[in-house]
């Protein structure tokens, strides 16, 4: 009988896979960060994206927020293996001081309660997250409060409304049914072995409304979101990622999309039937790999 492998339930597999980096890195490389000193990353993960920030922003210190507890811990290590000097806890709560250049500053909370002094920050980020919020308005006013007049606010996201193209909706539509009926044979498995069936329990996923019970905005919607929350677009921008089978398969491993994806069924389950599909997704639709769009939007708070 097949066995279930182990849960990624800290999307380090998709933060490496090359689709995903080169996304982050186009991302990265448009925004004016040469003379920014302190850096806020919201929903910062294992610091995929914050490290970029820091490489290409030579003066900066960083604040990183994750609510995952077990994402700030992969982050402090690598950071600290780049040779940050990495501050966690309690100790992270504190503003780093003027001057306190290199310095990474990493806390467990969300990106929706910012618990700083206004005008803290001279770049506040959050990549390929903002989708999850679902008081973007509220989201906007805070970041606005924290960051400096003249400071940026910048963000990616794949998901929003024009991400996916026609072909990309009908692959998502097989990889779901693939999964669902890898899932089916897997159940068959365990009854034919005298174990019981996986059963499907709707209602107990938290990610699944999240995800797609939240409005997602066009491109037109957040530039006057941010207008009216005292922010000027510099720059709006959307990117084309393909992604082959190893880039769905990296995704789908990932825990936190296969609650979404296939709510009600056992997380390591789903999140394994995901990854065991993704190129029958893709066979099944005839192509070779998927365009999902990608928005990115830089802009830069104005002078009260």
């Amino acid at each position: 009988m097949s066995v279930i492998a182990p849960t990624d339930t800290t999307y380090t597999r998709f933060a490496e896979d090359q689709a995903y980096v080169q996304a982050n890195n186009a991302f990265v490389e448009r925004l004016p960060l040469a003379p920014v000193t302190r850096i806020l990353d919201l929903a910062c993960g294992t610091g995929a994206v914050g490290q970029l920030l820091m490489a290409r922003a030579p003066k900066a210190s960083l604040h990183g927020i994750d609510l995952d507890p077990v994402q700030i811990g992969l982050a402090a290590e690598n950071y600290a293996r780049l040779g940050y000097t990495v501050r966690v806890g309690d100790e992270a709560l504190a503003t780093p001081p003027a001057g306190a250049q290199r310095t990474v500053s990493l806390v467990v909370g969300s990106a929706e309660v910012l618990p700083f002094p206004q005008a803290t920050f001279d770049c506040v980020t959050i990549a390929n997250a903002i989708h999850l919020i679902a008081d973007k308005d509220g989201l906007a006013g805070s970041i606005a409060r924290v960051l400096q007049p003249g400071g940026i606010f910048a963000f990616s996201s794949g998901f929003y409304a024009g991400c996916w193209p026609p072909v990309t909706q009908q692959v998502y539509y097989e990889w779901l049914k693939e999964a669902t009926a890898w899932i089916a044979r897997f159940s068959a498995e365990r009854v034919a072995a005298g174990e019981p069936p996986i059963r499907r329990v709707r209602g107990k996923s938290y990610l699944s409304p999240v995800a797609y019970q939240n409005r997602w905005l066009t491109p037109a919607e957040w530039r006057e979101l941010l207008n009216a929350k005292g922010f000027e677009v510099l720059d709006l921008n959307e990117r084309a990622v393909m992604f082959d089978h190893h880039s769905l398969a990296s995704v789908g491993a990932y825990s936190g999309l296969a609650e979404a994806q296939l709510a009600g069924y056992p997380v390591e389950l789903a999140s394994q039937a995901l990854a065991n599909t993704a190129a029958l997704a893709l066979e099944s639709a005839n192509v070779t790999s998927v365009q999902h769009n990608w928005l990115e939007i830089c802009a830069v708070r104005r002078a009260s």
